[in-house]
């Protein structure tokens, strides 16, 4: 099992995982993943990794409407952060890079109204 898929597995907002895409060769490996949270968003998950660079996209939906994306694609280079940002809504702002344990913190604190 990918350590993605048995992080989700193990959350407790993650209601049930719909669908896993994954290719991996060597030190090569693509991943993605759509999991129903337990308040009906969706989280999809991208993570494309190979020896020297990781990219990734972490958004969750509420029908079609963003909740909030955090990503680092190399578009927004005005950014502090950057290739690492998120958007929240319309906005683009700042953001560390991210790792889904912490994306499932943040998210659970969304949900709380927090």
């Amino acid at each position: 099992m990918h350590r993605l898929v048995k992080i989700l597995s193990e959350s407790r907002i993650v209601d049930s995982i719909i669908s896993v895409d994954s290719d991996a060769y060597g030190e090569f490996h693509k991943i993605k993943i759509q999991a129903r949270l337990i308040n009906g968003w969706k989280l999809h998950v991208w993570e494309h990794v190979t020896p020297s660079i990781r990219r990734y996209a972490f958004h969750v939906s509420k029908g079609a409407e963003l909740v909030i994306r955090w990503d680092n694609a190399p578009h927004h280079r005005k950014i502090k952060t950057f290739p690492h940002h998120k958007h929240v809504k319309e906005e683009v702002l700042e953001s560390k890079e991210v790792i889904l344990e912490e994306i499932l913190g943040e998210v659970e604190k969304m949900m709380k109204g927090k």
